[in-house]
């Protein structure tokens, strides 16, 4: 294998630290600065992440370019044999040609005020997975990404609990701890997210138990050290999270010569994700195995710290020079933050007296293993619990749906083991299937029964807090439920999303340009939706993503897109029956199962950034 040069080697490490921010900092960052908080300031910034991890794609091929080995593939064939390149490729194409025939191209490709999802948001994702699939090598690269996107979720599902048991500094406008919204802005949008990470965390923990079962050494009271480390270092991420969100909710600067506020500390909040995501890549460096402490994990408790320094002194200056105030909301006391941000910075450094001391193997022990795997499904339980709270069902949904493929194909592939290597345990894989099967169905009927039926004990159940939502899913009169019907099918005066998308053949097959709703639906807006909604409100999104993809691209874009989903399945379908590698067989059935609760979500969803960057 040809040796790599220096520039090449930095390159790839700004590519993949590029992907790993973009998946903490794209799920946690909001903005509280701007005008729309949310969705436009993810897309921005996972726009900004991806041009620089291609600036660095670029130098790195350019460097390249003149190295290729004797034999080695040319580039088209390399394109060829890519798994899903021509899908995604498709997919792009088909964005491009419906921007050039969009009814607003320019805010088809740039993205429209209210999400910023346009062409060139697209166009990101895409070539965010390019990038990945063109850079990524190494297992251990792999397992890291898959580390990072679990403990990215961390920052969501702390504040989706801060905002649940009424202890959030911010004061929203909307109802956000019946519901709670988190770092989204919207229930739906963080049940979504957080739903197609709950696979990868169970794909994390069954590794790690069947590691567990096959190491040599059992361990010693230095786990439950390693443990603890790993777990200040989650903990202490929180708690300068807490820190820095209370710090925005209580410190306002301004202008001392017009008093007129400014945006000194736009920086503070990205800042902080970056400084979390470096201690979540810490755990993947695998210090408790490693021969010494490298640089690579010091720079995440150096970066830290400096924040922390950097916050404080910032704050110092704004207030001796009298440009600022602080106060908090009536009947709290936010002005506490130093206390959090002080505290998350002490638990790390106590993260790292502990890594520093503890002693190392070469390899984890089973008793590290089974802490790791435990570890994972608390992380999985508080995200199911999280999404619980948001009350969103059509993530509930969709979530039950990943939840079944995930454990009958992984009792399924463990039964087929089983079988094939005479362990003994074939009855126990079988029966837990049959088992697993039988649940769901009982579960399915009760869900249909609470739908249809109008017996008194489910009329009295439909009031019941939280689990009464699961019996209002075929609710069309009222509520969300009018709301997406009268968006798709219309009223007796406008026919509504299917009436825009029936309304031209030409724009049936190729759309009516990306992000182009709010303004092409305005001839189909039915009178009754006003009566619901804000009057002033038109829809720029249908609420179900295969009905967005008719009237934004088309049947072409429907067609692209479902190739793409499909191919993916194929894809997934063919490494399954070919591996042997039990951990390769879980990552595909994790996949799966993501992409099947999120095909489910949006049924009733709109895809957001957090979640297409997921899916790319």
């Amino acid at each position: 294998m040809q040796r790599q040069t220096t520039i090449a080697v930095w390159c790839e490490r700004i590519i993949e630290g590029g992907w790993l921010l973009a998946l903490v900092l794209i799920p946690s960052y909001f903005n509280l600065l701007s005008s729309r908080h949310f969705e436009p300031d993810k897309a921005t910034s996972l726009r900004a992440i991806v041009l620089i991890m291609a600036a660095a794609g670029i130098i790195r091929a350019l460097e390249q370019a003149g190295r290729r080995a004797p034999g080695a593939p040319t580039p088209w064939r390399r394109f060829i044999t890519t798994p899903l390149a021509l899908p995604a490729a498709l997919y792009a194409l088909v964005f491009l040609v419906t921007t050039a025939t969009s009814v607003v191209p320019s805010t088809s490709f740039w993205g429209s005020y209210q999400r910023l999802q346009g062409t060139y948001t697209n166009l990101s994702y895409i070539g965010l997975a390019t990038l990945i699939v063109l850079t990524l090598r190494r297992r251990e690269q792999l397992e890291r990404l898959i580390t990072v996107a679990v403990l990215g979720s961390l920052p969501a599902i702390g504040y989706g609990l801060v905002q649940h048991y009424q202890i959030d500094p911010l004061p929203w406008k909307g109802d956000v701890i019946s519901r709670v919204a988190s770092t989204m802005g919207n229930s739906i949008f963080v049940a979504a997210y957080m739903l197609m990470i709950v696979p990868f965390a169970l794909y994390r923990a069954v590794v790690a138990f069947a590691e567990a079962r096959a190491a040599d050494e059992p361990g010693d009271t230095a786990d439950f050290g390693w443990a603890a480390a790993y777990a200040l270092l989650a903990i202490g991420s929180l708690l300068l999270l807490l820190g820095v969100t209370k710090f925005g909710a209580v410190v306002r600067s301004f202008d001392t010569s017009t008093n007129i506020p400014d945006l000194r500390y736009w920086w503070i909040f990205p800042a902080a994700l970056t400084a979390v995501c470096g201690l979540y890549i810490l755990p993947t460096l695998r210090p408790h195995t490693a021969e010494r402490i490298s640089g690579a994990m010091i720079w995440p408790g150096i970066l830290t710290a400096g924040f922390v320094l950097l916050l404080g002194f910032a704050y110092l200056l704004g207030q001796a020079a009298g440009a600022q105030v602080v106060q908090s909301r009536a009947g709290r006391n936010d002005a506490d933050w130093p206390f959090w941000l002080v505290g998350g910075l002490a638990l790390v450094v106590v993260a790292y007296v502990l890594i520093y001391t503890l002693p190392r193997r070469a390899a984890p022990s089973r008793r590290l293993l089974w802490l790791q795997g435990a570890g994972m499904l608390v992380i999985a339980g508080f995200l199911l619990l999280t999404i619980f709270f948001t009350q969103s069902r059509g993530p509930w949904i969709g979530m039950g749906a990943a939840l079944f493929v995930f454990f009958t194909l992984l009792l399924w592939r463990a039964y087929r083991r089983a079988r094939a290597g005479a362990t003994g345990r074939t009855g126990l894989y079988r029966n837990l299937l049959i088992a697993e099967v039988v649940v769901t169905l009982v579960l399915g009927g009760f869900v249909a029964a609470f739908n249809l039926s109008s017996a008194p004990v489910f009329q009295q159940l439909r009031s019941v807090p939280y689990i009464g939502r699961m019996g209002t899913l075929l609710e069309t009169e009222t509520g969300t439920g009018l709301v997406r019907t009268l968006i798709w099918r219309g009223d007796d005066k406008a026919g509504g999303a299917i009436g825009l998308i029936s309304s031209s053949p030409l724009r049936a097959i190729i759309g009516w340009g990306p992000e182009s709703m709010f303004v092409a639906y305005n001839k189909f807006y039915p009178p009754a939706l006003a009566n619901i909604e804000a009057r002033g409100a038109s829809p720029d999104r249908s609420h179900e993503a295969y009905l967005d993809e008719l009237v934004t691209k088309g049947a072409l874009g429907l067609a692209s897109y479902l190739f793409v989903i499909i191919s993916f399945f194929a894809l997934a379908w063919r490494l399954l029956g070919r591996t042997d590698d039990w951990r390769t067989q879980v990552l595909c059935i994790a996949g799966v199962a993501v992409v099947v609760g999120h095909s489910i979500e949006g049924l009733t969803g709109i895809p957001i950034v957090s979640t297409l960057m997921m899916l790319g």
